[in-house]
């Protein structure tokens, strides 16, 4: 099938530059319907090259090449790979720097006009193709375009993943597959003559030209494609067959050792949580129990407390009622007669003519003598601290 699209990627009917995709293609993992990614050959193992040239360090890379959209289907056509050199470390990550996008921007002038940047290469040997945080943070700041990618590889364990964004562009997921296309890929051919992963040019015997460098490279590149394009021998396609399955059986090991992790976390939080409810139950019935304890103390104590005011209430009145019992006997009580000898008496309070009479001479028989030596006409008109004459008896 073909399509026509103009420089800028979009469709104009028939009109512009024409476009096919890819004839010899190698399908990797699952058909992805949000982005179609086609990565040539040469690009593909020029990276594998690029990360174990590093001797176990991280690398990055630039990933170049064309987005389409044909028929509202996003596809991105990669083609070429740049180095990411003078990478600069922050706060232990790698990133890029101004030298580093200074480099592409001049390799992309001689070796890849016309194509863009389509997203960036990230090798970390032994650490498996797992999205990083730091990776996609970012991606998100450099690489905004929804069909920029994300290629992660693992070149000690052969692993490697896409990452996308997904549908809403907040984040990125890992895409579902991939096709590799073989195709005569002359920028990318350059490029590695010059940057060769295999025969570095330092490295090259004295005396040999670019030239000769750059046949010898094409020469190998050429006896690779040869053994691609031959059928494979029964034991080749046994290695073959050994190896992808040695390949998925590892990754479906990874899988099912991040779900027992993941498993076994889910539970232990469970069981935590578990663990916290039922203390959290056990400490609210002993607080019920305890505040019951302290309501039925509360009530003795009231009841107490009541029964003991009853009862000082109680003593409280007797002992009242006592004392001015005591006092009415000792009013009544007729106090011992003193001899009586012409001597003035200062009234109390509570004092009558009678006690006053009682108090001299012995009865009431004296009242009328107190009455009359003190010239008084009403025997209960006196007052306290009035002077009385007791006459003599």
């Amino acid at each position: 099938m073909q399509y026509y699209f103009d420089g800028d990627s979009n469709l104009y009917g028939t009109a512009g530059k024409e476009f096919s995709m890819p004839a010899r293609t190698k399908q990797m993992g699952s058909i992805e319907n949000h982005l179609k990614i086609f990565v040539e050959d040469y690009v593909y193992t020029y990276l594998y090259q690029y990360g174990r040239s590093g001797g176990g360090k991280e690398k990055l890379a630039a990933l170049i090449g064309k987005h389409y959209e044909i028929e509202g289907q996003d596809v991105l056509v990669i083609s070429g790979a740049i180095q990411g050199k003078e990478t600069v470390q922050q706060n232990g990550v790698e990133c890029f720097s101004e030298e580093t996008w200074e480099y592409i921007g001049g390799q992309m002038q001689t070796y890849f006009k016309g194509m863009n940047i389509v997203g960036w290469v990230h090798c970390q040997p032994s650490f498996g193709s797992f999205l990083m945080a730091r990776d996609e943070a970012f991606h998100k700041e450099y690489f905004k375009e929804k069909w920029q990618v994300l290629f992660v590889v693992d070149t000690m364990d052969k692993l490697d993943t896409f990452y996308i964004y997904n549908e809403d562009g907040t984040g990125l997921r890992q895409a579902r597959g991939y096709f590799v296309y073989y195709d005569r890929n002359r920028e990318m051919q350059e490029y590695m003559l010059e940057n060769s992963m295999i025969r570095p040019r330092e490295e090259a015997q004295e005396g040999t030209s670019p030239q000769a460098e750059a046949e010898v490279f094409a020469a190998e590149q050429t006896e690779g494609r040869e053994r691609q394009r031959r059928k494979p021998s029964a034991e080749e396609r046994m290695d073959a067959a050994k190896e992808i399955r040695r390949v998925l059986q590892k990754r479906e090991k990874e899988v099912k050792q991040a779900k027992k992790e993941h498993d076994r976390l889910l539970a232990t939080v469970s069981c935590v949580l578990c663990a916290v409810c039922v203390c959290m139950g056990l400490a609210m019935m002993q607080s019920l129990d305890r505040l019951k304890m302290v309501e039925t103390e509360l009530l003795a104590m009231q009841t107490s407390y009541q029964t003991l005011a009853e009862d000082f209430e109680g003593v409280k009145v007797q002992s009242v009622f006592a004392v001015q019992q005591a006092k009415d006997a000792q009013a009544e009580k007729p106090a011992a007669t003193e001899k009586v000898t012409n001597k003035k008496y200062i009234v109390e309070g509570g004092d009558s003519l009678g006690y006053i009479s009682r108090k001299f001479y012995g009865d009431n028989s004296g009242i009328a003598r107190i009455m009359e030596a003190n010239g008084l006409k009403n025997a209960d008109m006196i007052y306290e601290g009035q002077a009385l004459w007791i006459p003599e008896g």
